[in-house]
């Protein structure tokens, strides 16, 4: 029996440490959450983008989670709480409504099941005003494009939302002034594109007339990325018996954003706004964030699909009638961080203007924390392999030394046998000379602690070796 514990004692210490260590105790992707928003001051709605995220090794990919639940806490008042699922993307839209308004501090919990992914406290913006700027294509919709002008007749030319996308039409609008300042009523204007097709009107360049307060417009559907528009305004009107008719021109480049999702006006007239966004290329969806003066107050994820037109597009109706400076603008992407070029704001409302739009921003990151937990698992798991391994070293360690205790002493009796005495078990050998018998059992007794120790040592370091391979990282 001891013979086999000697062999099967170490065989089974590192197996089980083996299966603790490399089983449990492996690394694994750590789960976690990231939330994305831009939460104003006062708001009534806390709109949030929740992304699920697995990491190993320092590389990110999506987790779809089946059911989470988002509740937070404003200045210690909660807020009703939201349960959905991240999809395939490892995206979901969260929304809180806050009848009181938000104020700080507001706190967010993410929990899975009785485990908490994420508990934070989320920075809110100030209120947005006219004066912001926002670097997002289509924000500055009542802002003049920049262009060449020449002639006694200023053009101030604005795309009527601020962008375009191609191919798909949008209204230019024309501001015609005179050089004292007053409305050029009644001007004729001519337009012409490279890169574009003007709405039609008889042969030739487009013929509008302007009306009492010198404004005009005009459609067009963009057909390239570089779209450059010419315009030449007369004013019969303005001129004296004997004199030449006023005039000027303006030439310049319309704001056509690569990639961008065209948000089809039609729909944003009822009493339940309805979104239908149309890709030029081919996507599977796109990421909206609807908001106002009041900021983010709804996200929504739109599946595309195609329309038999050669387009992908999709619909999405708003749940309820939005309350004045809720939903101004509709931020379309094509990723959920709204970093993308063909990202666009595009105004909802006439009331758009009192306000710039703002981009998701991280709020807040629980990766760092995610990465933590699973390491103090496996950590752990890693400790309960290595308790294992080290009472095996010791047991065999004992067992060893056990088994050089009985062999010595037997050699003894045999020893003492031999040379003419009685032996343990009662044998009796021949007669040595007293000066062999001392040697015999002198080279029987040489050293046991030194072979015993070094014997230990060797197992010692076999098992720290085991040890220091399955934990290397």
């Amino acid at each position: 029996m001891p013979n086999a514990a000697t062999y099967v004692l170490p065989a089974l210490g590192i197996g089980l440490a083996a299966l603790a260590i490399l089983g449990p105790g492996s690394p694994r992707m750590a789960t976690g959450v990231r939330v994305w928003g831009a939460p104003v001051a006062g708001s009534e709605a806390l709109a949030l983008r929740v992304e699920g995220v697995r990491r190993l090794h320092g590389a990110d990919d999506a987790a779809a989670i089946p059911r989470i639940e988002v509740s937070a806490t404003s200045a210690g008042a909660p807020l009703e709480r939201w349960t959905g699922s991240l999809d395939k993307d490892g995206i979901g839209e969260a929304l809180l409504r806050a009848p009181a308004g938000l104020r700080e501090p507001v706190t967010v919990r993410i929990a899975l099941g009785s485990g908490t992914l994420l508990e934070r406290q989320l920075p809110l913006l100030p209120p947005l005003a006219a004066a912001d700027t926002s670097a997002l294509p289509g924000a500055a919709h009542a802002t003049a494009l920049p262009g060449a002008a020449h002639g006694e007749l200023r053009l101030q030319v604005t795309a009527a939302r601020g962008a375009l996308a191609a191919p798909f039409p949008e209204r230019v609008r024309v501001a015609i002034e005179t050089q004292d300042g007053t409305a050029a009523a009644g001007a004729r204007l001519e337009a012409s594109a490279v890169g574009a097709e003007l709405e039609a009107r008889g042969s030739g360049p487009a013929q509008i007339a302007a009306d009492a307060r010198g404004a005009a417009e005009l459609t067009l559907k963009p057909l390239a990325h570089a779209v450059e528009l010419t315009l030449r305004a007369t004013h019969p009107g303005s001129a004296l018996p004997g004199t030449r008719i006023a005039s000027g021109t303006w030439e310049g480049k319309l704001p056509v954003i690569p990639g961008a999702l065209w948000l089809d006006p039609g729909g944003l007239d009822g009493e339940r706004p309805e979104l239908r966004l149309i890709s030029p290329t081919p996507r599977p969806r796109a990421y909206v964030s609807i908001g106002g003066a009041r900021g983010r107050a709804l996200g929504t994820i739109v599946p595309l699909a195609a329309d038999g037109a050669g387009f992908f597009s999709g619909r999405v109706t708003l749940p309820d009638s939005p309350a004045p400076g809720e939903a101004d603008w509709a931020v379309v992407a094509s990723d959920p961080y709204e970093q993308g070029a063909g990202t666009v704001a595009w105004p909802m409302t006439s009331a758009a203007a009192s306000a710039s739009p703002r981009r998701v921003e991280l709020l807040a990151d629980g990766m760092p924390a995610a990465e933590a937990r699973e390491r103090a698992r496996a950590s752990h798991a890693r400790r309960a392999g290595l308790v294992v391994l080290a009472a095996s070293a010791v047991a065999q360690v004992l067992l060893l030394a056990l088994r050089s205790r009985t062999a010595r002493r037997r050699l003894e009796a045999h020893v003492a046998a031999a040379s003419g005495g009685e032996g343990k078990d009662g044998t009796h050998g021949a007669p040595l000379s007293r000066e062999d018998r001392d040697r015999l059992l002198a080279a029987v007794r040489a050293e046991p602690l030194l072979s015993a120790f070094a014997l230990a040592a060797l197992v010692g370091l076999s098992f720290a070796a085991v040890a220091a391979l399955a934990t290397f990282r």
